[in-house]
């Protein structure tokens, strides 16, 4: 209840996604990644199973790789509060300019400055907002990792589907091989 999605509210099938935006293997599963070999599996899994109604995303925040993971994720909810229709849009901008861990994007004005080149989104705007629900914000993001912890996520990505964790950045084949038979 409450976080970002995507696909349709009552997909038959919901995928389950805790990430964090300074992780190089969430980047690897959301747009690729140079040095991580994998077919990047999100863009896969939208166009095969949630733009055909099968299969709603929910992303999840896991926030543990340092201040930017944690300011980037307070930003994820602002534009999902404010432009939700925008939000997979700018996550998908996040994970492409995405640079080495710890790497200097990430902060506050590192973000800002992306969401201003994405259209239908008003950076201020998030800012504004971000500085008003910086504690609710945070109590979601908590609330998301301590969910995943208690279901043995260790760190991002982690998928839930059905009763089924895939720990990593597991390749296409193995969620569509625990998404398909849900349908």
């Amino acid at each position: 209840e409450g976080d970002p999605y995507i696909g349709e509210e009552n997909a038959p099938v919901v995928l389950a996604y805790w990430s964090d935006y300074q992780c190089p293997y969430c980047k690897a599963v959301e747009v690729g990644h140079d040095q991580i070999p994998t077919e990047p599996a999100i863009p896969a899994l939208i166009r095969d199973y949630v733009n055909t109604g099968k299969l709603k995303i929910v992303f999840k925040d896991y926030a543990f790789l340092g201040p930017d993971s944690t300011t980037a994720a307070l930003y994820g909810r602002a534009v999902w509060d404010l432009y939700p229709t925008r939000y997979y849009a700018w996550r998908e901008a996040m994970y492409n300019a995405q640079d080495e861990e710890h790497g200097g994007f990430g902060d506050e004005a590192s973000i800002l400055t992306l969401t201003r080149t994405i259209s239908g989104i008003d950076a201020d705007a998030l800012k504004a907002r971000v500085a008003v629900n910086t504690d609710a914000y945070q109590e979601a993001i908590d609330a998301d990792k301590a969910e995943g912890t208690s279901f043995g996520i260790q760190g991002t990505p982690g998928f839930i589907t059905g009763t089924t964790m895939l720990p990593g950045a597991v390749p296409l084949a193995d969620l569509v091989a625990v998404i398909d038979p849900q349908l």
